[in-house]
């Protein structure tokens, strides 16, 4: 049986979300978060990165920290609620002992920061999905940032989350380390046009340079996915998979239509 890659002629899986860096698809947003994260690396200070579910928030930071030179140690931290396990899994990319006391280990953890720091290796902390995190997580990560009494940050600081993540950290508890997020962008769903790029740039790196949808078909991606990418990525590989399964070389809104009322996103 043939395969839908196999009837359209791709090379590889479409819509994936394992892109790397130079591969991605650069709009006006990415483009100004990148100038975001490029000063924060580089300066070593902190940024605030939001946006809705499926925008591609951590598509985005992931292919640019791909990018960076030999010069940086990148650790990534994601998808943890409770304050321990974040900061034991810390404790560990750090070669600490993850059995320490809370006490003892926040201060080896401040200790092997700034030793880092010292041996002029650029530490970039990412961490993930911060609007799950326990309210006291915030001030521990705080008083990492801390150095030099305070002249100074020991490492660059990437906070992700949804957007109700900004009020979270408007609380007047964690203002200290709000502030010190120098940087903040939130991350939008794509315009109509870009949607149109988006599909069609995918398609090519999957190795197929013809444009398999309609623009009606692309007018109805649009306002089902709200321009949110991993929605259009959802989409788009199903249809792809519908259009093949009834030899239809060139897919129409009916197919989409179809497609998003069995996701109900009408």
């Amino acid at each position: 049986m043939t395969t839908f890659k196999e009837f359209f002629g791709f090379t590889k899986a479409p819509f994936t979300k394992d892109v790397s860096f130079r591969d991605l698809y650069r709009y006006p947003q990415l483009e100004q978060l990148f100038d975001r994260l490029r000063s924060t690396t580089e300066e070593g200070s902190g940024v605030l990165v939001t946006g809705r579910a499926g925008t591609g928030k951590t598509t985005a930071v992931r292919g640019f920290l791909d990018g960076l030179g030999a010069g940086y140690r990148v650790i990534y931290l994601g998808q943890y609620q409770r304050g321990d396990a974040l900061l034991s899994r810390l404790a560990i990319e750090l070669g600490l002992r993850d059995n320490l006391i809370r006490s003892r280990r926040m201060v080896g953890l401040v200790q092997r920061v700034a030793e880092e720091s010292a041996c002029g290796r650029k530490l970039v902390l990412v961490i993930d999905e911060a609007h799950l995190l326990e309210l006291s997580l915030f001030e521990d990560i705080r008083l990492l940032t801390n150095a030099d009494m305070d002249r100074r940050s020991p490492m660059a600081l990437i906070i992700m989350g949804q957007r109700w993540l900004r009020a979270k950290l408007k609380n007047e508890l964690h203002e200290a380390l709000y502030q010190r997020l120098r940087l903040r962008y939130g991350l939008e769903g794509l315009s109509e046009a870009e949607t149109k790029e988006y599909i069609q740039h995918h398609l090519r790196l999957a190795g197929n340079k013809e444009m398999l949808f309609t623009d009606a078909a692309i007018q109805v991606i649009f306002v089902a996915s709200e321009g949110i990418l991993r929605e259009i990525n959802n989409i788009c590989y199903e249809s792809l998979i519908v259009a093949a399964s009834r030899n239809i070389r060139k897919i129409g809104e009916d197919i989409v239509n179809w497609v998003a009322d069995q996701r109900e996103l009408c």
